[in-house]
């Protein structure tokens, strides 16, 4: 697999699982709840909290568990920053200078 894909994966779990136990908090879940209320294995949802890998079954069962969609459980996680969108911009504008018949450059008056 492509490194930059493995990290930018291991990135993703990592917010991932922070956004997961923030919105448990934020809920006033404790541990315990996602076990006993939300059938939940305890190391497993200690894992999902860690950014652990989790399937799409999971993610569909935790966006359920706190009431929520799944785009808002997963909103705005494995975006690229706007260093990468600001790089692509200008390498779109010199093509368009290229196929101007003047080659791009202004005439002098």
């Amino acid at each position: 697999m492509d490194p930059d894909i493995d990290q930018d994966y291991a990135e993703f779990l990592k917010l991932l699982g922070m956004r997961i136990k923030h919105m448990r908090k934020e809920r006033g879940l404790s541990l315990r709840d996602m076990v006993v209320k939300h059938n939940y294995h305890d190391s497993q949802w200690r894992k999902y909290e860690r950014g652990g890998p989790i399937n799409v079954p999971s993610l569909l069962k935790i966006a359920k568990s706190f009431g929520t969609s799944l785009s808002a459980l997963l909103e705005g996680l494995g975006e690229y920053p706007a260093a990468c969108v600001g790089e692509v911009k200008p390498k779109a504008k010199k093509k368009q200078s290229e196929s101007r018949p003047d080659n791009g450059k202004k005439k002098m008056a």
